[in-house]
């Protein structure tokens, strides 16, 4: 153990003293690191800015805050981003509030009004009484 306190996380390399010194040597995940070693163990970009996290790859390395996102937080259905703080949940599906639209006026469906699903398509009221509710159904759809 005594030796990896002495080795940069990042090159492995041995510390010296004038790296010290120069405030060039960094406490990050209970290991010391050279401050332009410390990548990203995702994406393998040097994180400048101290916002890392612990990776869950591999705790002894860090990730950066995008990857950090990206890796932990579920994906919206409409747009495949993740979704960081209030999502909505329709069908068994997770929708950020602004991409919970309807599929033909593109409009968002307000949370508190009706909205229907066919086919994995949401529609608003409006729209589905217009244009979808007397279609006939979709052959391969299951019944309902």
């Amino acid at each position: 153990m005594v030796v990896e306190l002495m080795n940069c996380g990042g090159c492995k390399e041995r510390f010296f003293r004038e790296d010290v010194v120069r405030g060039e040597v960094v406490s990050l995940l209970n290991r010391m690191w050279h401050k332009e070693h410390i990548q990203c163990v995702f994406c393998k970009l040097t994180i400048t800015d101290e916002r890392y996290f612990r990776s869950n790859v591999d705790p002894m390395k860090p990730a950066c805050y995008a990857c950090h996102i990206q890796t932990t937080h579920p994906a919206c259905v409409g747009c495949s981003l993740p979704i960081i703080e209030r999502g909505l949940v329709a069908f068994d599906r997770l929708f950020h509030i602004d991409c919970f639209r309807c599929a033909i006026c593109h409009k968002t469906i307000p949370q508190r009004r009706g909205f229907y699903e066919r086919d994995l398509m949401l529609y608003d009221e409006h729209c589905y009484m217009m244009y979808m509710k007397d279609l006939p159904p979709d052959e391969d759809a299951p019944p309902t």
